[in-house]
């Protein structure tokens, strides 16, 4: 009976995507608006907190740069060598620092006059005369910093000096031309947005360095005189301003307390707090698609409820093809999944109840081949009984003919070794030895028939090839009852071709899907000829009992081969083309 769709708006899928989308929707409407305040007030107090430590950082390296070079002249004063006149040593001490630490640009030795006696540079005056402010620090034993002026070459540079003491008395000073190419060079990596600036100025508001270079070469101030006033005076902090073309802008300033300067970091507002309204359209667009969010939410709830039923319906379908051995996957612990479980239980009944059939089948199977072994065993014992009643008549003869009776003895022998046979092969299919299974390596099992079949292979003008696609592949097999499968294999693959040929066998491990419909690793033995192939109509007939397309075959050795390898959990497929050759492959669970 066909079962009629279900409408869409009674299918449970869609009234459970309608509950998702309101009950997701309408927290999300709400919540949406806490989180903008929220976001906003954060992202603002993150932009404040990051420009600021970036204007202190500034500040700390300048101050530490300044102070480095201050400590490196002030340490070398105190060389012995400026104790007297050793003009060669003090000359190597001053160009051996301005070699070594690019941030002096000259150095020179100075004396109580002022007058240079020393100097790093060519062509400086030796009798020129340092100025008052100099002088007077001297004099006073104390060090000196001049302010930041602009060399003819458009750089920035400051002077400082240190007094050389002799016993406590000043007896000359070491002045040094600073570069401070390396504190431009800070400000210019303190920029944090496309339109942001950083600069520093000194205690009157001039700038000592700008982003914008023309800023300092035209002498120019910083007219906020709230910010000057508190970043001189030693504190740092943030401030919003108005510029003089009128842009509102979020200055971050920190002190360099040593010289009374002070670090800038600025951005307009709009720029700074754009994160912000970038936060305010994601979110929004966020409620906008709660809707669309709702529905995947929806979808993927929906899908883990409606799983187990596709779990049960598979199951079913699978058993409606006969896998019996097939278990229903059980998916949580709800009514579904007891119904799995009831399903599994009958599945297990239904296969008990067909293993009794197969032995029913089987019976009937063995009553079949015991008909066509008696007509088989018919034959051989007619020649039996007419050959010993012409020895019988041999023997009432008076003169005995040896020769005679000794074919007749050849006839029975040959006759009595087919009865056997017949009889070993019927036991063998009727009642199986019980494997004796080990651990085997399938490639020294493969070497030891190829090594014993190959000289009758090579008499036939069969040439035989190895193609292992793996090394020491070990699997639990009956080896005797193994070799049994692949030297019947063998042997109908050269009975295959009269007229000579090539006869591979391949080796390798591969992934499929068993019986119970669940993946594992198969050993794969092939065997591929290059005969005369199988006609179709042949093909699923080959592993029949007693069906045979040679004259003189049994129709025993594949149909025992199967067999044999079913019971190792195996299988044998078989692949064939008329005219090409045929390839049989064995499946061995590893």
């Amino acid at each position: 009976m066909q079962v009629p769709p279900i409408p869409i708006r009674h299918r449970l899928f869609t009234r459970l995507l309608i509950s998702h989308i309101f009950l997701v929707t309408i927290p999300l409407l709400i919540t949406g608006q806490i989180l903008i305040h929220t976001a906003q007030k954060a992202i603002r107090e993150t932009i404040l907190d990051r420009n600021l430590q970036f204007a202190r950082r500034s500040s700390s390296l300048i101050s530490a740069t300044l102070g480095r070079a201050r400590d490196i002249l002030r340490i070398n004063a105190q060389s012995p060598a400026f104790y007297g006149n050793d003009r060669m040593a003090q000359e190597l001490i001053i160009n051996k620092l301005v070699r070594e630490f690019p941030i002096f640009k000259k150095i020179s030795l100075l004396d109580t006059l002022g007058r240079v006696v020393r100097s790093t540079a060519f062509g400086v005056p030796l009798d020129h005369l340092a100025g008052h402010d100099l002088l007077a620090a001297l004099r006073n034993n104390k060090s000196y910093t001049s302010a930041v002026y602009i060399s003819d070459e458009k750089l920035p540079l400051m002077d400082i000096a240190e007094p050389v003491l002799v016993f406590d008395d000043v007896t000359a000073c070491l002045l040094a031309e600073v570069d401070l190419k390396e504190i431009w060079a800070l400000v210019d990596s303190n920029l944090v947005g496309p339109k942001s600036e950083a600069f520093i100025f000194r205690a009157d508001g001039q700038y000592i360095a700008h982003t914008d270079r023309r800023q300092v070469l035209e002498r120019q101030r910083f007219e906020e005189a709230d910010i000057v006033a508190a970043a001189t005076g030693g504190r740092s902090g943030n401030q919003t301003y108005v510029d003089r073309t009128g842009v509102e802008m979020l200055a971050a300033y920190a002190p360099i307390a040593e010289q009374r300067w002070a670090t800038v970091i600025q951005q307009p507002t709009r720029e700074a707090f754009a994160p912000s309204r970038v936060m305010e359209l994601q979110i929004f667009l966020l409620m906008a698609g709660s809707a669309l969010v709702a529905a995947l939410i929806a979808a993927v709830y929906t899908r883990q409820i409606v799983k187990p039923v596709n779990e049960l319906i598979g199951g079913i379908a699978e058993i409606s093809k006969g896998g019996l051995k097939h278990q229903i996957r059980r998916i949580g612990r709800d009514e579904i999944s007891t119904l799995a479980l009831h399903f599994n239980a009958m599945t297990r009944r239904l296969r008990r109840f067909q293993d009794r059939l197969k032995r029913a089948e089987r019976l009937e199977t063995l009553n079949k081949l015991s008909s066509v072994l008696s007509h088989e065993i018919r034959n051989p014992l007619n020649a039996m009984v007419i050959n010993m009643q012409l020895m019988r008549r041999e023997f009432q003869k008076e003169i005995i003919d040896p020769q005679k009776l000794e074919h007749y003895h050849q006839i029975l022998a040959a006759e009595i070794r087919r009865v056997d046979d017949l009889v070993s092969n019927f036991l063998m299919i009727a009642r199986p030895p019980k494997l004796e299974k080990s651990e085997q390596c399938l490639n020294d099992l493969l070497d030891e028939l190829v090594k014993m079949e190959t000289p009758e292979a090579l008499q036939r003008g069969i040439r035989v090839e190895r193609d292992y696609r793996l090394g020491n592949l070990r699997v639990q097999l009956d080896p005797n009852r193994m070799h049994q499968v692949f030297l019947n294999i063998f042997i109908n693959a050269v009975q295959a071709m009269p007229g000579g040929g090539r006869l591979t066998i391949g080796l390798d491990l591969v992934t499929r899907r068993s019986l119970d419909d669940t993946r594992r690793s198969y050993a794969v033995v092939s065997f591929r000829d290059t005969g005369k192939g199988i006609p179709k109509e042949n093909l699923n007939r080959i592993f029949d009992f007693y069906f045979s397309t040679k004259k003189r075959g049994s129709g025993i050795g594949l149909a025992l081969a199967l067999q044999i390898v079913e019971e190792h959990g195996g299988t044998i497929r078989v692949e064939s083309e008329l005219g090409r050759g045929s390839t049989f492959v064995v499946y061995l669970p590893a």
